[in-house]
């Protein structure tokens, strides 16, 4: 998941456009986000299957459904990414624009995931758990920041991207 938001950040940032076409990098998006969701129901769900403890669905998957304090943050951040995947089949609807402004909420989720991940953590001390989770937090971050920061943040037009998103997709609904 921290691989998505990274690569989000960097399709966001155009850092590595003089080097890869942006459908590229669009498509490398999406494959690893379908792979971090399937990855994180799959976690989710497997815990039915325990036999050490006794889980039900509701407890995996309603936050006021039983589950303890340090999973909750995990099932809320699972919820909003879930819903924000499945966001992308009324993108055409809604417009690229709103769409993305919707997107962003996947940031929230993926802080509540990372939480989840150090609080849940079965680790008793600083390990590769931690120092990896600190990387999947501080990256993105800085990738915020640069995002943030860049003059193609601050400029008033518009971005073409967006332009040849929506043109696409006007030629895909419209026949």
């Amino acid at each position: 998941m921290a691989a998505t938001v990274i690569w989000g950040l960097l399709l966001i940032t155009r850092l590595p456009e003089r080097h890869i076409r942006r459908q590229t990098l669009y498509g490398a998006h999406m494959t690893l986000a379908i792979l971090a969701l399937a990855a994180s129901v799959v976690h989710a769900q497997v815990h039915f299957f325990r036999h050490d403890a006794y889980y039900t669905e509701s407890r995996i998957w309603l936050p006021w459904g039983g589950a303890k304090g340090d999973v909750i943050p995990g099932i809320l951040g699972l919820e909003i990414v879930v819903l924000v995947a499945l966001s992308i089949w009324f993108q055409h609807r809604a417009g690229y624009r709103r769409w993305h402004r919707f997107h962003w909420l996947s940031y929230p989720g993926f802080l509540l995931i990372a939480v989840h991940s150090v609080w849940a953590s079965r680790e008793q001390h600083f390990g590769i758990i931690y120092a990896a989770m600190a990387a999947a937090l501080l990256v993105p971050a800085a990738l915020l920041l640069l995002r943030v920061l860049a003059p193609a943040g601050r400029q008033d037009e518009s971005d073409t991207w967006f332009d040849v998103v929506e043109a696409f997709e006007d030629g895909i609904y419209r026949r």
